[in-house]
């Protein structure tokens, strides 16, 4: 068994797609579309659907995810999690800093940002 798909409700489907299809390299896959529903492929395969939230107030509003709640994206090296740093700050995009971190015995170099309607996500490797 292997975890296939995570769906995750956002207040504004276009731009959250639109985010992960430009700065992760999701692909759009065939389904019902629109601004309600998208599914998106990722490179390993891994399917990533975003659902219009209905209790959100406007397509701007921020998406209320249990405290810590994020994605993570896992590269090989600490010069690719730098890469992506710099490639998402050009584009305008709010980042933390880059960190080198050391949690439970697990040394890893890692930022987080934010994606359309405040999903957190998370960028690291192994360090």
């Amino acid at each position: 068994m292997h975890l296939n798909h995570a769906n995750l409700p956002v207040p504004n489907v276009p731009a959250t797609r639109d985010f992960f299809v430009r700065h992760f390299g999701f692909e759009v896959l065939p389904g019902p579309g629109g601004d309600k529903f998208a599914i998106l492929e990722g490179k390993n395969g891994f399917i990533l659907n975003f659902m219009y939230d209905k209790e959100s107030e406007s397509p701007d509003a921020m998406v209320r995810y249990p405290k810590n709640f994020h994605i993570g994206f896992y590269v090989d090296t600490p010069a690719e999690v730098r890469e992506k740093h710099a490639s998402l700050t050009s584009a305008g995009i709010t980042v933390s800093e880059v960190e080198e971190l050391n949690r439970g015995g697990f040394a890893s170099v890692t930022f987080y940002c934010y994606a359309p309607g405040g999903l957190l996500v998370e960028v690291s490797a192994q360090g």
